[in-house]
């Protein structure tokens, strides 16, 4: 057995899986001693997703050395959404399958196969010079907002504010806040930063604000975003979205 682990919040590891299975088909995961991880690009090189449950998420993490292994993420989303917030989840690897144990009132058991997936991908080094903390309600309001309008959003920051807004056919759509309003938890922002992103990915991006309420945003000039949930030491889940080059 190569790796066996428990986790009593199967919600930490299905929500972080369900979110993921928008952008990818398949992807490699790795189990080792710090946790479960995730990194893989979409199949259109336009979205880098990133996810770790950490060690200390754990009932029982047995990981003597690192295992990655790849799977169909549509099957993988299959078996995870039969399990409960309130049940116990239990993952190994057993002859070329992935092994999934729910406990609950009941017990049941699922075997899935291993798949071959290309090498797992390395997260980018990024400088960011605008990052903003908003509560996750008003960022899906915002895109919500300029679904109305456009397939294109632009995000927009300066020392003082953030923007969410689109354009298009003479119609227009802009949500606003303001550095220490109730909906932006932190803005730091070195100047005025605006990139344009493709709707679709970020509706995609944001089914993961099941994880926390409230989302970290990096944005640049014409430059990638990063936007990441995070529950404080148990996981996080992240994206790198290219943009989109457009003239004013």
């Amino acid at each position: 057995m190569a790796f066996k682990f428990i986790l009593d919040e199967p919600d930490l590891l299905k929500d972080c899986v369900i979110a993921s299975s928008s952008l990818l088909n398949e992807a490699v995961l790795t189990v080792d001693s710090n946790g479960v991880s995730l990194v893989s690009m979409d199949s259109a090189n336009v979205a880098l997703v990133e996810f770790n449950i950490l060690a200390g998420a754990f009932r029982e993490l047995e990981a003597s050395e690192k295992t990655e292994f790849g799977v169909n993420m549509s099957d993988l989303v299959s078996v995870m959404r039969r399990v409960k917030s309130t049940e116990t989840l239990e993952m190994s690897m057993d002859d070329g399958m992935l092994s999934i144990k729910i406990s609950g009132n009941a017990k049941r058991a699922f075997q899935i196969p291993l798949i071959d997936v290309k090498k797992e991908t390395k997260i980018p080094q990024l400088e960011f010079p605008a990052s903003i903390e908003i509560k996750t309600e008003f960022l899906e309001d915002g895109i919500s907002d300029a679904e109305i309008i456009s397939d294109a959003v632009i995000f927009e920051a300066d020392p003082d504010s953030f923007k969410i807004r689109s354009r298009g056919d003479n119609r227009t759509a802009e949500l606003q806040m303001q550095k220490g309003e109730d909906g932006i938890v932190s803005l730091e922002a070195k100047d005025h930063v605006k990139s344009t992103f493709s709707l679709d990915y970020l509706k995609k991006m944001i089914k993961a604000s099941k994880i926390s309420d409230v989302a970290s945003i990096k944005i640049g000039n014409d430059y990638p975003l990063r936007m990441t949930f995070t529950v404080l030491d148990k996981a996080h889940i992240g994206f790198v979205l290219a943009p989109r080059i457009e003239n004013d």
